[in-house]
């Protein structure tokens, strides 16, 4: 059943929206079109189609089965075959108590799914508060250590889960034996006096010491010596003069440089066979040794900078590295001119000023310095661990303070998961054999289920309700309905207004004992109907009203499968006829709601009691009214006005009246007493009567001889507008009286 309802932020509603709750087995909204019954009836219809409306159900959720003008647009579409209902008949006595064993013990399961699903959620939130102790108790100890202990516990300080999680992952995991709580605080203190964190060590710097040592700047780079001329050039120890005339020769267009004449072609052959290959590849190989030698000195410069930025002075001696650096730069230097000099007279023998030593000191200390960081680093690392060692003695001695709270969490936690494990187990079992059931009931419901049965039973209650002139009948399309007159002929197009609402009332009030599925007859419902009277369906008001009223009295009785009715309605006379509850035509307790729109605004108020009170002055005002004289409601009017006015006179007894009259007017007045007594809220045997003015008349004939008969024609004369107030000498003091008293207590009444 459905408990509470919350509708907002749709149409007419806004974000508050309206809250329906303590919601009964019957429940009736009344409010005025436009009011928002529409917008409630279509959540119902499609809750998962509005996410900011919610349903809530208190036991059992069911199917909910609505019934507004959508469903009739749907199901009675112009020119459109209807759906047909598939129903069970009533051929075989043995299917149908086999049907009927297979759908109850379908429904014993489900309630006993539900008792299990019920059970497993007690338990469920009994093992949250479990949960919910324990995690305090554990959160009561942490706060006892929390300031002292912090860097033990840090990442659990700030979630009640994370902590308890951890306690418990620890109280499994940690076997460390339980130290004093003043052994943990000096430990403490030891380990955290000493800061730091690890250090990374140190690289060598790089250099090539060989480069310094390459035979090519010592060694000598002369011409050809077995050339005519090497002789004279090696005497006077101008070979680097000779190559820079040599190199100044080649612009001369053959005269000499220094004297001027012309110099003969073999002079210029003998130049270049001096200065020969060999010579060259000499030269180039002091180049390249100079250059490589200046780069590495220059990169293993660039590495010592770069130790000297970053490193810490803790662990290397700074001021040595940038003394060695200076004269690392110095010999640089030297070098550089040196290695000018002989690039410029190759015959030079040099020797470059050594530098690799100072290199190798410097690289020295830094496998000190990385001695040093190393040791740092373990002892760092040490520590490290000797701080993890000290969180798992402080969560070992946490553990150890809540110990009792644990075991009993633990025993009391164990059991539930058990009974939890057997109810999952129990559910599931349940589920298959009834699945097996629903099995069987399908297949035994295939053998009687027909769509044909419902034709036949709407047609009964058409015809009993005095509808002759049109039928339901079985369309071309296999399993589906149309509508028709009396000599076969369509009728979809030409029914009055009265005849479709009730019809369309009718197919849905046939589809609540069936389906349009053959699988899913017979399946427990709640059912909403929405506005089923229209301004227009005066004609039908009592008859609709009767069968709305047969779906209260069994879901009172429990003889059917509704289990809940929510009756929404615009029309005063509906609701009063489907409200009505007294003595045996009381229905028992339920929901009244009063919708509203203001300012384009929805808006609900509940009512401890029936808010819509019949009008004494408008059942009499009806009565005058000679437009309106259709034999039902006329009936329905004078016996309503005959049950309010005379139960205020406790010496009146209307079950007596019937002796006051004879012939026809006896039983015009025990037809009149049987509605009072019957109730006009059933499918009454009288209704075939043909409406007809004469009949209406006999009737009010005999409506005003019980106020003559009993003494209150006065009352009648002066509610029908008959009763002259001056000629007061033809009505006694009494009758005054009772006329007034009587229309101050009628005037305030409620059915």
């Amino acid at each position: 059943m459905i408990g509470k309802i919350i509708i907002r932020n749709i149409a007419t509603y806004d974000q508050l929206g309206i809250t329906l709750d303590g919601l009964r087995e019957i429940n009736f909204i009344y409010g005025n079109n436009g009011s928002g019954k529409t917008t409630l009836s279509e959540f119902l219809r499609n809750s998962g189609m509005y996410p900011n409306c919610s349903l809530e159900w208190q036991g059992r959720s069911f199917k909910i089965s609505v019934y507004n003008r959508n469903f009739v647009n749907e199901n009675f579409r112009m020119g459109n075959s209807i759906k047909g209902i598939f129903t069970l008949g009533k051929e075989s006595v043995e299917l149908q108590s086999e049907i009927f064993e297979l759908k109850e013990k379908i429904k014993q399961h489900d309630e006993a799914i539900f008792k299990l699903s019920e059970t497993s959620s007690e338990k469920i939130t009994e093992l949250d508060r479990i949960i919910d102790n324990f995690k305090d108790s554990c959160w009561e100890i942490k706060k006892k250590i929390d300031l002292e202990f912090k860097e033990s516990i840090e990442g659990f300080r700030n979630s009640r889960d994370r902590f308890m999680t951890k306690f418990l992952e620890e109280a499994s995991n940690n076997s460390r034996e339980v130290r004093p709580l003043e052994e943990l605080r000096k430990l403490k203190g030891s380990l955290f006096e000493l800061k730091g964190e690890l250090v990374n060590r140190l690289s060598e710097i790089l250099f090539e010491s060989h480069l310094e040592e390459d035979p090519i700047f010592r060694e000598k780079i002369l011409g050809k010596e077995d050339v005519d001329i090497a002789r004279l050039i090696t005497k006077l120890q101008i070979s680097d003069w000779v190559k820079q005339g040599h190199i100044v020769l080649k612009g001369t267009e053959g005269i000499c440089p220094f004297c001027q004449q012309s110099l003969s072609d073999l002079f210029e052959e003998k130049l270049n066979s001096y200065f020969d290959q060999t010579y060259i590849e000499n030269i180039q190989r002091l180049e390249t040794a100079s250059k490589k030698y200046i780069e590495n000195v220059s990169n293993a410069i660039s590495q010592i900078e770069m130790l000297l930025a970053h490193s810490k002075g803790e662990f290397i001696d700074k001021n040595k590295l940038q003394s060695t650096l200076i004269l690392i730069k110095s010999r640089l230097e030297e070098n550089r001119l040196l290695i000018e000099n002989k690039s410029k007279e190759p015959s030079r023998s040099i020797e470059l000023v050594k530098v690799s030593n100072f290199f190798y000191a410097i690289n020295q200390e830094i496998i000190e310095s990385n001695q040093k960081i190393i040791a740092h680093n373990k002892l760092i690392e040490n520590i490290k661990m000797e701080k993890e060692n000290l969180s798992k003695d402080v969560w070992r001695y946490i553990n150890e303070q809540n110990i009792s709270n644990y075991q009993d969490f633990i025993n009391k936690k164990g059991n539930i998961d058990k009974v939890l494990f057997g109810l999952e187990k129990s559910t599931e079992q349940k589920k298959q054999y009834k699945k097996q059931f629903e099995q069987g009931l399908f297949q035994k419901q295939q053998q009687v289920t027909s769509v044909e049965y419902s034709v036949t039973e709407i047609n009964k209650i058409l015809f009993s309700f005095g509808f002759k002139s049109f039928r339901l009948a079985s369309a071309e399309e296999k399993g589906n309905y149309k509508i028709v007159r009396e000599n076969g002929e369509d009728a979809n197009e030409t029914l009055s207004e009265g005849e479709k609402t009730f019809i369309t009332f009718l197919y849905y009030y046939q589809l609540l004992k069936g389906s349009n599925e053959i699988n899913d007859i017979q399946a427990e419902k709640i059912v909403v109907i929405d506005d089923p009277i229209s301004s227009l369906d005066s004609s039908v008001l009592f008859m609709v009203s009767s069968l709305v009223r047969n779906i209260m009295f069994e879901i009172k009785e429990n003889s059917s499968d509704i289990k809940q009715l929510f009756v929404l309605t615009h029309n005063i006379y509906f609701h009063k006829e489907v409200t009505f509850s007294q003595g045996n035509k009381s229905f028992g307790d339920a929901t009244y709601w009063i919708l509203r729109k203001n300012n384009e605004t929805t808006t609900i108020e509940p009512f401890d009691k029936n808010p819509i009170r019949s009008s004494y002055e408008l059942l009499w005002k009806e009565l005058r009214n000679s437009n309106n004289h259709n034999f039902v409601s006329i009936q329905n009017i004078m016996r309503r006005i005959l049950e309010n006015y005379f139960k205020f006179f406790g010496d009146t007894n209307i079950d007596d009246l019937e002796s006051e009259f004879e012939n026809e007017e006896k039983m015009i007045c025990r037809s009149l007493l049987s509605w009072i007594n019957d109730g006009s809220h059933s499918i009454s045997e009288d209704l075939y009567v043909e409406s007809n003015i004469d009949l209406v008349d006999r009737y009010l004939g005999v409506f005003k001889s019980i106020f003559d008969k009993k003494n209150h024609i006065a009352h009648y004369k002066m509610m029908m507008k008959d009763f002259d107030i001056v000629n007061q000498d033809t009505v006694s003091v009494r009758a005054v009286e009772e006329i007034s008293t009587g229309l101050r207590e009628v005037a305030g009444s409620i059915e």
